[in-house]
């Protein structure tokens, strides 16, 4: 019953590109004759679904790496309020700045919040006052600092 819910979630997937897509964030190194024997397909099918998936931008398998393992120790959560107008200067700004991962345009007081990845609290700091102080149209920000990642899951199909 349960199986039957989490697959009504995702209309858009015909069951044999929503079997390839669960069998590939498991493992997405699985090979493609493995995922077609569970399935009962050709290979080939598995391989032109997938190929077709990533065209239409549904599905990419990319490489994750573990930003602490890689030597970046600290993760915030910058909030920050922008001048009116000022938006998509301070989001290129944003987007050609290393230390930033991601930015998510929100609604409520602060318009952004990004996160950033840096190796310590020194480069933290260095970041908040030589980086992001100099943005024009920056008017505040808050910095929450992430202690410990409770959950991180790259799995959206269920």
């Amino acid at each position: 019953m349960e199986e039957k819910f989490h697959r009504s979630l995702y209309p858009e997937l015909d069951d044999i590109d929503y079997g390839i897509v669960r069998a590939l964030q498991e493992n997405a190194r699985l090979p493609f004759t493995t995922i077609a024997k569970e399935l009962g397909v050709t290979e080939k099918t598995v391989r032109m679904r997938v190929q077709q998936m990533q065209e239409q931008g549904i599905l990419s398998l990319v490489g994750v790496v573990n930003p602490v393992k890689a030597g970046l120790n600290v993760q915030s959560l910058v909030q920050i309020a922008v001048e009116a107008n000022k938006l998509d200067q301070v989001v290129a700004d944003l987007n050609a700045t290393v230390e930033v991962r991601l930015i998510v345009l929100t609604s409520g007081e602060y318009q952004l919040i990004t996160q950033v990845l840096v190796r310590d609290y020194d480069e933290l700091a260095e970041f908040l006052m030589k980086k992001l102080n100099v943005i024009p149209g920056i008017v505040r920000v808050n910095v929450i600092n992430e202690l410990k990642i409770l959950k991180s899951k790259h799995k959206f199909i269920r």
